[in-house]
């Protein structure tokens, strides 16, 4: 075979393929971007189940009496 015919090999010069959201990408975007995202999901299931909560109840319900204490008597 001559030189004219023969192909280049597309691999020529590659290194390494890395997997993964940003994987070939060599600089700290793809880091941040992750913590960012993270950051956001994580806040969605925080806010999710504080929503999925029942409230706590401090003050007394309008229908219930307060509760009263017994006067001290004369004697005592």
């Amino acid at each position: 075979m001559s030189e004219a015919g023969a192909k280049e090999d597309p691999t020529d010069g590659v290194l390494v393929v890395r997997r993964g959201p940003g994987a070939n990408c060599s600089s700290i975007g793809s880091a941040v971007e992750m913590l960012f995202l993270s950051a956001t999901v994580g806040t969605a299931i925080l806010a999710a189940v504080a929503a999925s909560l029942d409230p706590k109840d401090d003050e007394p319900d309008d229908d219930e009496p307060p509760a009263v204490a017994a006067a001290p008597t004369e004697g005592q």
